[in-house]
């Protein structure tokens, strides 16, 4: 008390805080949960203070209660639930193995966990019987990598025998990202026809043509020397063909698959596809699901404009930007047309550029404009403007594709032209108040806006 006493009187501390919000502080410690579970490790080591017994496969592994009821469900249940266990010194634990339990009690007292090929199986059974997550997520990343079209369906027998959601999505990855290959092994046959559908069905089926879907569905049905051959039975299709998005096909592979089909429901959906090629100018107003495609990649594009030299040459170049890397790269966007300052615009993941102007014989605006396919790599000439018109903005609203104002080199423009996929088609509509040129616009909640 003395000692008390003489402290406070050396430090002089209020017994009232001037500041009413002053009244306390909590600290918190980084260190203190290690430190615990390196405390709780040492009492382990030194086999003090165990009170409970696990019999694992008749062998002994000495724990403390507490520990294993703060680790997991399943040891809180026993210990805390108010079961027989809790009164036990020994407690006998089923379904898993003892090297399994040993591993799993490391986990715990130390939050290491060794994975080897040679023990991850065990010890995921032995974290789903026992109820421990995040075992469970180390287990699935753990094998990931070293899955391969010799293991892949024991490891979604595995998956699905513990319900593992997670494991089932890397596994489906897997077959995503090389399902060309793995569509011809014998493995690819034996999953369930259910699975290969909607593997089939994903935006994220890595392929470089859907012509290699057609063969996919194709080779889960028949003998890969069939498919090759090309003799197959096709009058009454395969459910797999359902998943073949047959606009995205060539329509030269369409026309002799056409060709050689009897009339069927098959012959009928090829000729559906023939006709979206044929009517190129309107497929932009023709899109589902069917023309989607397969990628979930978005990215911004730049086409065209003027190199900075003396010479002012146009350029045709082609670059995205790349989201993820954050970086530009080129790619071959095959006869892209040579302009500058044009409008440009995306419309059901179609690229238009629109008017601008070519200056190979001096500055001259255009009326000209294209769209792009990325699907195909190809460039189509739509309709061109009523007029010429560069230094423009472009905007979409509604389904429609909106040229605004800009400049022919002779005037300032006040038009507003209004282009109609579904018709290829331009009109004018309500003109600005005022003429503008190389200026900005954008679309929002239905309307446009521009300054």
């Amino acid at each position: 008390m003395a000692e008390e006493q003489e402290f406070a009187r050396l430090c002089k501390l209020p017994t009232q805080p001037s500041h009413p919000h002053c009244v306390s502080s909590t600290y918190r410690s980084a260190q203190h949960s290690q430190a615990l579970l390196r405390g709780l490790l040492a009492l382990r080591d030194s086999g003090i203070l165990f009170d409970v017994v696990l019999v694992v496969e008749g062998k002994q592994l000495e724990a403390h209660r507490i520990l294993l009821a703060a680790s997991c469900d399943y040891f809180r249940g026993m210990f805390a639930g108010g079961l027989k266990e809790m009164e036990q010194e020994e407690v006998l634990i089923h379904g898993v193995s003892y090297n399994a339990m040993c591993q799993i009690l490391h986990f715990i007292y130390t939050s290491e966990l060794e994975l080897s090929l040679s023990n991850v199986q065990e010890t995921l059974v032995a974290a789903c019987q026992l109820q421990i997550p995040e075992i469970i997520h180390f287990c699935c990343d753990f094998l990931t990598p070293w899955v391969d079209e010799d293991n892949i369906l024991d490891v979604y027998r595995l998956a699905e025998l513990f319900d593992l959601s997670r494991l089932t999505e890397q596994l489906d990855a897997y077959i995503l990202k090389n399902f060309v290959a793995f569509s011809r092994t014998d493995k690819y046959r034996q999953l369930p026809l259910e699975k290969v559908y909607a593997l089939l069905s994903s935006n994220r089926l890595e392929v470089s043509c859907e012509t290699e879907v057609y063969e996919g569905a194709l080779l889960y049905h028949y003998p890969p020397e069939q498919v090759q051959a090309d003799r197959l039975p096709l009058h009454e299709p395969p459910k797999l063909l359902e998943t073949v998005r047959f606009p995205l096909m060539e329509a030269e592979v369409l026309q002799r698959l056409h060709d050689k089909l009897e009339p069927s429901p098959l012959r009928d959906t090829v000729a559906e596809a023939l006709m979206y090629h044929r009517n190129e100018s309107l497929q932009p107003s023709l899109q589902g699901p069917q023309t989607e495609l397969r990628s979930d990649f978005q990215c911004v594009v730049g086409f065209g404009g003027i190199h900075s030299t003396p010479s002012t040459v146009l350029s045709d170049q082609a670059k995205y930007l790349n989201p993820l890397l954050g970086e530009w790269k080129h790619f071959t966007a095959s006869l892209a047309p040579r302009m500058s300052n044009q409008g440009i615009a995306v419309l059901n993941n179609f690229v238009y550029l629109i008017g601008g102007d070519n200056n190979v014989q001096g500055f001259r605006a255009e009326s000209r404009c294209w769209r792009y396919d990325p699907r195909h790599n190809r460039w189509f000439q739509i309709q061109p403007l009523q007029q010429e018109h560069a230094d423009l903005c472009v905007c979409v609203v509604g389904g429609y594709i909106y040229a605004v104002a800009g400049r022919d080199y002779h005037n300032d423009l006040t038009a507003v032209e209004r282009y109609d996929p579904a018709t290829n088609s331009w009109a004018y509509v309500a003109p600005l108040k005022r003429e503008v040129y190389a200026h900005a616009g954008a679309a929002l909640d239905g309307k446009m806006y521009v300054t």
